[in-house]
């Protein structure tokens, strides 16, 4: 009896941890799976593409928004962007290798993010690959 109770317990605590943590968003995000999640002002979702081959639809889809590139870096295990909208809104997009067919990519539209804007330009990273 006793250790059903600490179980319980402990199922409450972990619960209102998470809870209160915003967690949950993260939690639902990875149990999706191929859904992008938007948590903390930032868009990310990791694709089975090669990170050349993303960086390469990122450009294209920064340029079909008619996205204006201040600055692109390319690592051997990350890329960067850093872009404006025409009103003067500041883009960043990473990528990170993860493997051979897998990349993460991670996108945030403004100092506190958009993620309207930021799903739009995924919509449009998605089209290019």
């Amino acid at each position: 009896m006793y250790n059903l109770k600490q179980k319980i317990c402990v199922f409450i605590i972990l619960t209102l941890c998470l809870g209160l943590s915003g967690c949950w968003f993260a939690v639902g995000g990875a149990a999706g799976g191929g859904t992008a999640v938007y948590f903390k002002g930032r868009l990310q979702e990791n694709i089975g593409r090669n990170m050349h081959t993303v960086h390469e639809a990122t450009r294209s889809a920064l340029n079909t928004l008619e996205l204006n590139i201040s600055k692109e870096e390319k690592k051997v295990d990350s890329t960067s962007f850093e872009a404006k909208y025409p009103d003067g809104t500041n883009v960043w997009i990473s990528t990170k290798y993860l493997s051979a067919n897998s990349t993460q990519v991670t996108i945030r539209v403004g100092i506190l993010g958009d993620e309207s804007r930021s799903r739009q330009i995924w919509d449009q990273i998605r089209r290019n690959l």
